[in-house]
């Protein structure tokens, strides 16, 4: 009986993997609008980011990662010069320069890169006329970005296994592993500055989570606690480590500060009840050939009533921009057919359109949004 119950349940597993494969997928790209509203702002100047934490290295030939929890009789078999670069806050502000600027370069707007924005901040400043040279160089808006914190932590611990092992003379013993711990952590904060007014457009902190490496770098083999090292191939430096957390805030500088395309999923409805000539307008979707599916699922709906078709074609109607087409068959199927499917359907269509045309208006006004506040302390807040 056990077998025939194992038996059924893997057949279940094969058939949901079957029909889940089997599914029709459409990617549908479309406009978001920025969070911030950055319309009327044609060109946007990008600082070079600050180390706000003025963060400092000890030199190479001083500094050796500390033990933490270890007994020091295993000292010497593991003694290690910092991961900490010399140039890490260098490394790290050229990163964040490049990846903010490439982040909010989606191609709607002109973007001034770092170099150009701090050479004519310095020009501005020289002359004492900061604000009209920006005016005259065309700059709308200037993005400023600091690192308001980064840490790292990093040491070498030992844990002692719960379970035992076996030694080469099969004799059993508690063997006591020894890690490298990294721990590295970063904020970023931005101020986007209208020129012309003299204000804040908007300013937020990203903050990254508390992210740890853990890597082993030996253990003992034996109840006498003799070491062996572990062959481990490399182990990343701190700037590496604290880089990757720069490209996580990529889309998030994005998200607020550009329109950008986003993809949207849609599964279609599966064929049912079965009409055979409809797979030839499932096969015209898998091979990118909307307007022949199209044409398929709208004549079936038209001809039978079939929600499937219906619902498929109001997908497609939307996919190729007759939006209100779409909106129309899914109205259609919800008051002749009762499909509360078509009707969420509808209002996901109309939410995307929604965002589409804020995007838009952000791309094409030429009206500025102003901002909030004042910056105070210049243009710029410098």
């Amino acid at each position: 009986m056990k077998r025939n119950k194992s038996f059924a349940l893997i057949l279940i597993v094969v058939l949901v993997l079957v029909f889940t494969s089997c599914t029709t997928t459409i990617a549908i790209n479309r406009l978001v609008p920025a969070q911030v509203d950055v319309s009327g702002y044609k060109t946007i100047a990008v600082r070079s980011t600050i180390d706000e934490t003025h963060w400092k290295q000890p030199s190479f030939w001083n500094s050796y990662v500390p033990f933490v929890s270890v007994d020091q009789l295993y000292w010497q078999y593991m003694s290690m010069r910092s991961y900490l670069d010399f140039d890490a806050s260098s490394v790290i502000t050229n990163a964040a320069s490049d990846m903010i600027t490439k982040a909010i370069n989606t191609g709607f707007f002109t973007i001034a890169e770092p170099k150009l924005t701090d050479s004519l901040i310095n020009v501005g400043n020289y002359n004492g006329n900061l604000r009209q040279t920006l005016l005259d160089n065309h700059i709308d808006a200037v993005l400023t970005t600091k690192i308001t914190n980064m840490n790292y932590d990093e040491y070498i611990t030992a844990e002692r296994d719960s379970y035992t092992s076996v030694d080469k003379d099969g004799k059993k013993y508690y063997a006591i592993r020894f890690y490298l711990v990294q721990k590295y952590s970063m904020s970023i904060s931005y101020t986007l500055s209208d020129v012309e007014n003299n204000k804040i457009i908007a300013s937020s902190v990203f903050n990254s989570d508390n992210k740890q490496v853990k890597t082993k770098i030996g253990q003992t083999i034996n109840e006498k606690g003799e070491y062996k090292a572990d062959s481990y191939t490399s182990i990343d430096s701190a700037s590496y480590l604290l880089k990757s957390l720069i490209n996580d805030f990529a889309n998030k500088f994005r998200n607020e500060l550009s329109p950008h395309y986003v993809t949207n999923y849609f599964d279609f409805m599966p064929n049912k009840p079965e009409v055979k000539s409809l797979k030839a307008a499932y096969d015209a979707v898998d091979n990118g050939n909307y307007q022949t599916a199209l044409t398929l699922f709208s004549d079936e709906y038209a001809r039978s009533g079939h929600v499937a078709s219906g619902y498929n074609a109001a997908i497609l109607y939307f996919a190729v921009g007759q939006y209100q087409k779409a909106y129309d068959l899914c109205n259609d199927l919800y008051k002749n057919h009762g499909s509360a499917d078509a009707l969420d359907l509808m209002n996901t269509l109309k939410a995307i359109e929604s965002r589409e045309k804020a995007a838009e208006k952000q791309i094409e006004s030429t009206e500025k949004s102003g901002g909030s506040s004042s910056t105070g302390g210049g243009v710029i807040g410098i």
